[in-house]
């Protein structure tokens, strides 16, 4: 019986350590000002280029508003990041 309890308190302990060690991703959004998008093809490479970055989870590039909305996992990647990332295809993104 005391063997079987042992096992049993195990079992629980090794559940409950493990599910205190998972730990879910978080997910954030930032809005980055873009300058020197001249049309709809600027934001659309801009667009590509993000979307094709480890971490990123969803991407709007507006040439109207000159600006990208970039959803992300910050435990991947980070804003300053994602910034030399914009400024990686010839634009600039700006505070």
């Amino acid at each position: 019986m005391k063997k079987r309890q042992t096992v049993s308190l195990l079992v629980i302990a090794v559940i409950l350590s493990v599910g205190m060690t998972t730990v879910s991703a978080a997910s954030r959004t930032v809005t980055i000002r873009i300058e020197g998008m001249h049309c709809q093809n600027c934001a659309g490479s801009v667009e590509k280029k993000l979307k094709a970055t480890a971490g990123v989870q969803a991407v709007r590039v507006s040439f109207e508003k000159k600006e990208a909305w970039v959803k992300f996992d910050d435990r991947r990647i980070s804003v300053a990041q994602i910034r030399e990332v914009i400024n990686s295809t010839g634009y600039r993104a700006t505070e």
